[in-house]
């Protein structure tokens, strides 16, 4: 959504309070501006609590101010936001896109469901592109986006508050974080920011109730938890994120003047070996006017400088970022991966080892005919009319062949190469399938085709793996793939109250239809 708007507008939700500010075009001057202190409760830890009086408060501004349809960059605190680094296929931009999306719905494992997430390349080699994936539940965003929206205006781009602090920290010079610790302090918490080789890579926040005291000044106590806290970050940053062979050389303190001030004496104190200055934006190495009141309105402005500037992470709450659909993604990735003529043999010899397991299970079901026989002489003595015998028999005929007309459909609509490896069958209600494939698509191609089967009311890939072979599985490569389905039934049979009475079938008579060739 960069580049919607072309005026140099940003908002930031604070703990503290909402502020607005507009910058000129070609100087960069603040040219309109406005803080909304919030009463305590409406935010708590860096979340929004009291939605209706958030909403009222900047609705008034919005009238009184007529900015009314006003598009505005948001900056937001990093309230359960999280950052994954995975590595994907080096390839084309659009599939590398895609690559993302198929991780962050199976492989990355975040603790929230629904995300809104963006991503960042941070290297690209022969074989692996380096991923950055900054995600954080879309309930969270989006409440941001509809209260601003409800307000009156308009949301051009949606980013973390350390981006925007960043953004204006080094906006008109030639610096770069490279291993840099940015400070966000405040009177009743700080976030701190983790930055390597220019991105972001880590961030916490810290609730610090009651910082300040009287005179606005941090207090002893405070200085030391502060202090210590600092310290077993850069230690996880040194030891647990880069094993040893990164470690922060700079930390940058920005917010109020006198907590600033402190916490940076305090820090110069007890990390001697760090670089620990303060930011006042007072700076005469930029392109922004010296004396400008940016320290007041530090996160908005660098919002608003955001069309412009760089850091560019969007986590807008778009859908189609999080719609993940398997079959677009298999249309996307075809040809990919594609596997050679001896990978397709070696997934011909297993198929063929696989047909004595499929032998196997036809016997269990032929056991299970016989069972299901017996139960229908039981039926015969028993005081049924023959007309309710001949309603049960054809009941528990179509009991006895489902099964093995399900098995068959399955195997039959496998796609080329790919390998039934287990079938878990209860009656009448659910399968899970789980199959071998050569080839992503054709996980999603199988889907399709379970999704047509007459006995199939829903389907669902529950996970696609990308498995690595060895000689026990009679294949070569790399290339294989697991794919487990979920299958809902659409067949119900219902035995008849006198049956079920009498005996002669149960539903303990549940099945599970093989269970692999491998243990």
């Amino acid at each position: 959504m960069l580049g919607r708007t072309q005026k140099l507008t940003g908002l930031s939700i604070e703990q503290s309070g909402i502020r607005y500010v507009r910058l000129a075009k070609k100087t960069k001057d603040i040219e309109k501006h406005f803080f909304l202190p919030l009463e305590p409760g409406v935010m708590e830890e860096n979340q929004i609590q009291d939605r209706d009086a958030l909403y009222t408060q900047l609705q008034t501004a919005v009238t009184n101010e007529k900015l009314k349809g006003t598009e505005v960059f948001l900056s937001v605190p990093p309230s359960q936001m999280v950052i994954r680094k995975l590595s994907v296929p080096t390839t084309n931009g659009k599939q590398v896109e895609q690559f993302i999306q198929l991780e962050v719905e199976t492989g990355l494992h975040l603790p929230f469901e629904h995300p809104v997430y963006d991503s960042i390349v941070t290297s690209t080699g022969e074989e692996e592109t380096e991923i950055l994936v900054f995600a954080t539940p879309r309930e969270v965003i989006q409440t941001y986006v509809d209260v601003v929206e409800e307000a009156g205006l308009k949301v051009a781009g949606v980013e973390i508050s350390g981006t925007a602090l960043s953004r204006l920290i080094t906006f008109g010079t030639s610096r770069e974080f490279g291993e840099t610790m940015l400070i966000q302090l405040e009177a009743s918490y700080l976030d701190v920011y983790m930055f390597r080789k220019g991105h972001l890579v880590f961030m916490r926040t810290l609730s610090l109730f009651d910082l300040a005291g009287e005179e606005g000044e941090i207090s002893s106590l405070k200085s030391d938890e502060i202090s210590a806290e600092i310290a077993r970050m850069l230690n996880f940053y040194q030891y647990s994120l880069h094993d040893g062979e990164a470690r922060i050389e700079e930390i940058i303190v920005t917010g109020q003047d006198q907590l600033r001030q402190k916490l940076t004496y305090e820090l110069n104190t007890s990390l001697p070996e760090i670089l620990v200055t303060e930011e006042a934006f007072l700076r005469m190495d930029t392109q922004l006017p010296v004396n400008a009141d940016y320290n007041e309105y530090r996160l908005a402005a660098g919002a608003a400088l955001k069309s412009a500037g760089s850091y560019n992470i969007d986590l807008f709450p778009r859908e189609d970022k999080e719609a993940l659909y398997f079959p677009y993604i298999a249309m996307i990735l075809v040809g990919v991966w594609i596997i050679g003529v001896a990978a397709t043999g070696s997934f011909y010899i297993v198929n063929k080892g696989e047909i004595s397991n499929q032998e196997q299970r036809i016997i269990a079901l032929q056991e299970q005919r016989q069972s299901i026989e017996d139960e229908l002489r039981l039926v015969s003595v028993s005081g049924l009319s023959p007309l309710d015998r001949k309603e049960v028999i054809q009941e528990i005929r179509e009991y006895r062949d489902s099964p093995v007309s399900m098995l068959k459909e399955l195997e039959h609509y496998l796609p080329h190469g790919a390998l039934l490896r287990n079938v878990g069958y209860t009656y009448g209600s659910a399968m899970e399938i789980t199959i071998y494939t050569p080839q992503m698509e054709q996980a999603s191609e199988y889907l399709s085709s379970l999704r047509e089967m007459p006995f199939v009311k829903d389907a669902m890939i529950a996970n696609l793996v990308r498995r690595q072979t060895n000689l026990s599985d009679g294949a070569q490569g790399n290339g294989q793939y697991t794919a487990i389905y979920q299958v809902s039934l659409d067949r119900e049979i219902h035995l008849s109250e006198e049956s079920v009475a009498s005996g002669s079938m149960s539903e303990d008579q549940e099945e599970v239809i093989g269970d692999g060739a491998d243990k």
